[in-house]
Formats: C-alpha cells, sequence, structure tokens
C-alpha cells in the first residue's frame, strides 16, 4: 500500500509523462519566450505553496536543455546553509559550467579568476551581512566607525584603497563570467538559472540572495528564472525590515518579469491520486454490493466540490487523499462509507480548523 504520493520523477527525454496538470502548453510558451529574451534579465514565478511550482520549474528545466540550452537547476532551500547566497551560487554551478569551458583553456582560466574575485567578495561583504543577518541589531558599520577613530590617519586612506580594490573586484568577477558566456568575443550564449522554493528560505538568506543577483548576477548572458511565493516572500521582508516597510515595492525591483502560475486542472490531478492509490480497485471490488456501487465517483464529485470550494492546494489535496487512503484500507469491503460524510470530514474540518 503507498501512504502517501512519491514526488514525481521528471524523465528527461520524456518531460511530460506524468504531467497531470496539463503544464505542457504553458511550458512550451515560457520557454519560447525565455529562449528569445536579451540579457541579462529575472523572471519570477509566482504561485502559493503547494501549487506545483517544483514540478513546473523541473519540467522548465528539461525543456530547455532539450532545447539545446545551457541550464541549472536548483533548490535555494538546500542552500541556505551557506553563510552567503554567492557562496552557493559558485558551488551550485562549479560542476555545470564544466560543460562549458571543459577543453578551452581561455574559459577555464576565466572561471578560475571569477571563482577568486567571488572569494573576495565574500570576504568583503561579511560586514554587511552580518548587519543584515541581525536585522541591524548590531550595527557592524559603527563598530567600524569606532575602531578607526583609534587608529592612525592613514587608516582611512587604507580603507578608501580597500573599497576601490573591492569594486574592482566585483568588475572583475562580472567580465569573467561574461568571459566564459561569450562567443567569438560576444556575448551570444545564455546560460539560464532556475532556482526554487527561494521562499521557504530563512528570511535574511532570501534577501541577501536577490541582492546578489540584482548587483554581481546583472551579467550579459544570464537568464535567472526563480519560483516562490510573493506573498510569503513578502512577510520575510517585512520580517527583516519591519511590518511598516513597503515589502511589496521592494520585491518588485528584483523582477523584470513576473509570471503567474496558471490554474491546476484539479481533475486531472485527483484521477491520477487514485490510480497511485489504487481506490479504483479498492471500490470495484465492493461493486458486488448494490449499495456500494456508486460510492466511488460519489466520493470523487463531492471531494471535488469541496476542493474547489475551500480553494485547497494541490499540496493539501494529496494529504487529504493520503488520509483517505488510511480510511479506505482500514475498511472492510462490505462496510458503507458514507461517501458524503467522509469527503466533508477529511477534506472541510481540517481546512475550517486551520483558519480558526
Amino acid at each position: 500500500m503507498e501512504f502517501k504520493a512519491k514526488k514525481i520523477k521528471i524523465d528527461p527525454s520524456d518531460p511530460y509523462k506524468e504531467d497531470s496538470l496539463s503544464r505542457k502548453e504553458h511550458i512550451d510558451n515560457l520557454s519560447l519566450l525565455l529562449r528569445n529574451f536579451s540579457t541579462p534579465i529575472v523572471l519570477s514565478i509566482n504561485a502559493p505553496w503547494g501549487h506545483g511550482k517544483t514540478t513546473f520549474m523541473e519540467m522548465l528545466h528539461a525543456d530547455l536543455l532539450n532545447n539545446s540550452c545551457n541550464t541549472i537547476y536548483f533548490s535555494a532551500w538546500e542552500t541556505d546553509f551557506a553563510s552567503d547566497p554567492l557562496l552557493a551560487f559558485l558551488g551550485e554551478i562549479n560542476k555545470s559550467l564544466e560543460a562549458l569551458i571543459t577543453g578551452d583553456e581561455e574559459k577555464s582560466k576565466a572561471w578560475v579568476k571569477a571563482k577568486k574575485a567571488g572569494t573576495h567578495i565574500l570576504k568583503k561583504g561579511i560586514p554587511a551581512l552580518i548587519k543584515v543577518s541581525t536585522a541591524g541589531v548590531i550595527d557592524v558599520d559603527k563598530m567600524l566607525e569606532d575602531e578607526a577613530s583609534k587608529l592612525m590617519e592613514g587608516f582611512s586612506k587604507d580603507l578608501i584603497e580597500e573599497y576601490s580594490k573591492n569594486k574592482n573586484e566585483i568588475q572583475l568577477f562580472k567580465d569573467s563570467i561574461s568571459q566564459i558566456l561569450s562567443t567569438n568575443g560576444r556575448n551570444e550564449r545564455k546560460l539560464y538559472i532556475l532556482i526554487d522554493e527561494l521562499d521557504r528560505c530563512r528570511p535574511t538568506y532570501a534577501i541577501e540572495f536577490l541582492e546578489r543577483i540584482k548587483h554581481l548576477l546583472d551579467i550579459e548572458g544570464l537568464v535567472f528564472v526563480l519560483a516562490l511565493d510573493k506573498e510569503q516572500l513578502s512577510h520575510s521582508v517585512k520580517g527583516v525590515y519591519g511590518a511598516g516597510f513597503e515589502a511589496t515595492g521592494y520585491l518588485r525591483r528584483f523582477f523584470d518579469i513576473e509570471y503567474s502560475l496558471p490554474e491546476s486542472q484539479l481533475h486531472d490531478f485527483v484521477n491520477r491520486l487514485y490510480e497511485t492509490f489504487k481506490f479504483n480497485a479498492f471500490f470495484e471490488r465492493r461493486t458486488k454490493y448494490s449499495a456500494f456501487q456508486n460510492d466511488v465517483e460519489h466520493l470523487k464529485k463531492v471531494f471535488m466540490l469541496l476542493a474547489s470550494a475551500l480553494k485547497l492546494s494541490l499540496r493539501e489535496v494529496e494529504q487529504i487523499l493520503s488520509k483517505l487512503n488510511l480510511v479506505l484500507h482500514s475498511t472492510k469491503e462490505n462496510i458503507y462509507l458514507y461517501p458524503s460524510l467522509l469527503a466533508f470530514l477529511l477534506g472541510a474540518c481540517p481546512t475550517m480548523r486551520s483558519y480558526k
């Protein structure tokens, strides 16, 4: 017995084999748009938690690969243990860039330069990152100012020189990445970077990630696609900068284009779960009892009505049907299920409790 549905595995050779939500047309259109974009550009794919963003992103990733695009996919949530998102970015793309630089000595050297410059930027960015990560409770700038006042006047000159060096390292980093993506001296090759689950990261890390993309990775040839729940991410921003902070406007400046995930085809999704949990086989055994012959469709129709009325997410639908799976497999085949009541108890009651 399958207790819960397994994560959908996307077959790179056939990305839409498990497309129970009819996403193919939307991904085809979006993929074509991304391939025709001039760069750099940042596109956000917005949808609430549990509405299928990860599967959509994995299908989009496979589609881009099948169209001979250089594409990297990773989950931001799985990297937020890193001290700096730039470190996570460099680590995630390190292996993926091998396909672009293998056999090209100049590009290999450029990548080494980019990593060295990135290391310098990471070191010099520590004070600013501490300030963000502590939401300003520790004013590192003030600490540096106090320490600087105790040192000789010549130290101010060193700070200015260090600032200039840091700017040069940032430019070196950008130039090196551009060189990796260039073809015959022109920026013709694009690198698509798909980042999932940004809204699940700790708030300070999510903000730092966006800042790094905006200020360090606005490089010709780079196309970023970020999957997130904008409303949830807005709460994270307010958690760092204060409840009165205009989070929506703040987030808008990071994205060139915002794409809202289309409504899901709930009927197809429920049918797939019915097959996964073998509900049809369970009800088939009960058809020898005349009173039970319409249970399978009756239960599905009532549940679909409730799911639509309550606007349940796909994740919530999956969780509820997992519970239904337990009920069915602990019920003898000659016991009446009361389909309408069962659908209501499993679907409506947990949702109502969550809104209290």
